[in-house]
């Protein structure tokens, strides 16, 4: 009788990283998305990614604050938001309304966002329910791609802007940004 011994040998293989959820597979029926002041949930490789290298600057707001806007310039607002630029003076922006917003409400807002200036609502997945994809070139050349959407009772917007880019391209990384800020902000899971 022979006795055979064997070795096993064990390779360390690299886990590979998930693949990020693709925003038509978002569950926005199923999130909670809270009013609060948020900025600091968001993971920093995801204001990375957004911008395209890391961030430069920047900036938290809550409701009540006077805010510099971009192409609206110093207004009073009535939301909490985050924002972070890069160089290039591109820019990666989240924000809710810091009151509950109604269906309504909400699909006035989709509606209105139909008549800015230099901007267009094209087709793309639900962002929410109501809710817009909107594409719009700013006076300085850079291309802003903006997701906005109903989460319940709170309405979230995040947006990328951005200049020497394709549009294909940035449309993709606004698609990745504003999952991760959704998925930062959930409080369903």
């Amino acid at each position: 009788m022979a006795l055979v011994l064997a070795g096993c040998a064990t390779e360390k293989s690299a886990t590979p990283a998930p693949s990020p959820t693709p925003i038509a597979s978002l569950d926005t029926a199923a999130m909670q998305i809270p009013r609060i002041e948020f900025c600091r949930l968001v993971p920093r490789a995801a204001v990375t990614d957004a911008l395209g290298g890391k961030a430069v600057s920047g900036a938290a707001y809550g409701n009540g604050d006077e805010v510099v806007l971009p192409g609206v310039g110093t207004d009073v607002v009535h939301e909490i938001g985050c924002s972070w630029t890069g160089t290039g003076e591109s820019s990666a922006r989240a924000w809710v309304f810091a009151r509950p917003v109604s269906r309504g409400f909400a699909q006035d807002v989709v509606s209105s966002s139909t008549k800015a200036k230099g901007c267009r609502v094209v087709a793309g997945a639900p962002y929410g329910e109501p809710s817009m994809l909107q594409v719009c070139t700013l006076r300085t050349g850079h291309v802003r791609i903006r997701h906005a959407g109903l989460f319940g009772q709170t309405w979230l917007t995040c947006e990328i802007s951005a200049s020497g880019v394709v549009q294909a391209d940035l449309l993709t990384r606004t698609d990745r940004w504003c999952v991760k800020v959704a998925n930062a902000l959930d409080t369903a899971g």
